[in-house]
């Protein structure tokens, strides 16, 4: 609706979005999980054994039934853990 003060025109404000609302109660998880398999990191996709790196990590957002998980390398998960921003390519099938 538009109405008009001034001469000008001038819009109704329009009403907040609450995009926290459908993640209820979500689960974040950060471990080490020794994978046997060659996989590739989720951040930077070097591709590595998480069993023979002791400073990866699997990071697991759960949210009601859907479920995230994406590996970082150890020098990705040091970058991450010491403050600087990662975005992830791709999930982990696990």
């Amino acid at each position: 609706m538009i109405s008009y003060q001034c001469g000008l025109p001038h819009r109704a404000p329009r009403p907040r979005v609450n995009y926290t609302e459908p993640m209820i109660n979500p689960t974040v998880s950060l471990k080490h999980v020794s994978l046997a398999r060659e996989e590739a990191c989720g951040i930077c996709g070097a591709t590595f054994v998480a069993a023979e790196d002791s400073g990866s990590r699997v990071l697991t957002i759960r949210v009601a039934a859907e479920t995230f998980a994406a590996l970082m390398c150890g020098g990705c998960h040091s970058k991450w853990a010491n403050g600087a921003a990662a975005t992830f390519r791709r999930p982990l099938a696990l």
